[in-house]
């Protein structure tokens, strides 16, 4: 089933994830569409603090969680919280009216596997699966647990999502990889629930938390999830040659309070990778950043957060971002082993490729002759979006169930097969539609 409130599903999901005679929530975020207006102006809050200076490093992180905290997103998740403070560090300054009344809206077409088929993108809060967590992992976790997550940008950010997919053919979108690139000022944030329950833990880290329920699963049972991690990146030309820093967040139970945001403490901000390795002198982390966070950083002491994987780090990992995608987010097997495995701990340019890293038999395979590679600007949501939607992907053409004639849809619904030509308008599966569910 798509959802369809406006150009761009907000979710394609087997209909059996959805219990019977469900009654919400829905994932109902802005309209992609409109994020070509509505962006607010004057100074973004964090431009008060220079990341440069250690003295002014937390205030800068805390003038980011200010900035996400007092979107409408947020605002939405508790309602029953009502003060200024359950949002805002006074640390990190203040956020405009207009600021905090922007619209934000998720990347589109966040779905796993081919583009032919329903994706992951769960119904009630727009979630898709992240990375698990093993046993033993973060705080002597007894058990492995699943996590979730769903990203929000700013109307600058969804203002290039909005530009980037060609929409003009009905039921076919086609993007442009040059348009993968944000402008100065873009902000992202990433809320991060785990699906870890308390006896996961020797003492519960997750006590208190922002608590959801979501539908990832076929059989339509709910699946409880509370807030863990946060992260945040920002367009910020202070950062140096990546053009970016980027933050992550932890619960912490111990913190003063009752508002769950306001718990999310600060593990660091990273603006480089290290390229020369410790001591390090591109992430900067926080002393006072919870102990299990703090146990989880990445490669050499590098900021990461909980649910990420420690063998790498958070700018590593998105430096990888492009399309078509030529090397994992991980090296691995022969990629992994020097030289290559320093590839992944470069200062590259948003518009700067990552290059092909792919492992095969005994090599790392490293020639991309013949292949146009263009860099997706650290973000990993753009080049997966994009990658797969380019002609040499699996699946072919994206479509798009929102923009379709439901009485000739589109002939990329048609795998590619010797019998494709004998197959009729008739047999083509069609999903069911939903304006408003």
């Amino acid at each position: 089933m798509a959802q369809c409130r406006g150009r761009f599903a907000d979710f394609i999901v087997p209909r059996t994830t959805l219990p019977a005679a469900y009654p919400g929530p829905w994932f109902q975020p802005s309209l992609l569409e409109q994020a070509a207006t509505g962006v607010p102006g004057g100074s973004r809050p964090w431009l008060s603090f220079n990341p440069r200076d250690p003295a002014q490093r937390l205030g800068y992180a805390l003038a980011l969680r200010n900035y996400a905290m007092s979107s409408a997103v947020a605002r939405a998740l508790t309602p029953q919280l009502l003060a200024d403070d359950d949002y805002r560090d006074p640390l990190g300054g203040s956020v405009t009216t207009a600021q905090r009344n922007q619209k934000w809206y998720p990347a589109p077409r966040m779905f796993y596997g081919a583009t032919n088929a329903p994706g992951t993108r769960e119904a009630a809060h727009g979630m898709t699966l992240e990375r698990t967590v093993r046993v033993n992992e973060l705080g002597g976790n007894t058990a492995a647990f699943q996590n979730y997550a769903v990203a929000y940008y700013d109307a600058r950010g969804g203002r290039v999502f909005q530009r980037l997919w060609k929409t003009t053919t009905p039921g076919i979108d086609r993007p442009q990889p040059s348009g993968m690139k944000f402008t100065e000022g873009s902000f992202v944030f990433k809320l991060l629930y785990s699906a870890a329950p308390s006896a996961a833990f020797p003492q519960d880290l997750l006590a208190g938390s922002l608590r959801v329920e979501i539908l990832p699963n076929p059989g339509g049972v709910p699946v409880p999830v509370r807030l863990m991690q946060i992260d945040i990146a920002v367009k910020d030309r202070r950062a140096g040659p990546t053009g970016w820093y980027f933050a992550t967040y932890a619960y912490d139970v111990s913190q003063a309070g009752a508002s769950p945001w306001t718990k999310m403490a600060p593990v660091g901000i990273m603006w480089g990778n290290d390229p020369a390795g410790a001591p390090l002198t591109e992430s900067w982390i926080n002393p006072a950043a919870p102990a299990y966070a703090r146990a989880h950083l990445g490669v050499e002491g590098r900021l990461n957060g909980p649910v990420d994987n420690p063998a790498s780090a958070c700018m590593s990992c998105h430096s990888t971002a492009q399309a078509p995608a030529l090397a994992p987010m991980l090296p691995t097997a022969a990629c992994a082993q020097p030289p290559f495995r320093a590839d992944w701990f470069r200062n590259l340019r948003g518009t700067t490729a990552f290059g092909r890293r792919q492992a095969s038999g005994g090599a790392c395979q490293t020639d991309a002759s013949g292949i146009t590679v263009t860099a997706a600007d650290y973000s990993l949501q753009l080049s997966s979006t994009v990658a797969r939607a380019l002609p040499t992907a699996t699946g072919g053409p994206t479509y798009n169930p929102c923009t379709w004639d439901e009485n000739a849809p589109p002939s990329a619904l048609v795998r590619p097969s010797a019998d494709a030509s004998r197959l009729q308008q008739r047999h083509i599966e069609q999903y069911e539609v939903t304006r408003d569910p």
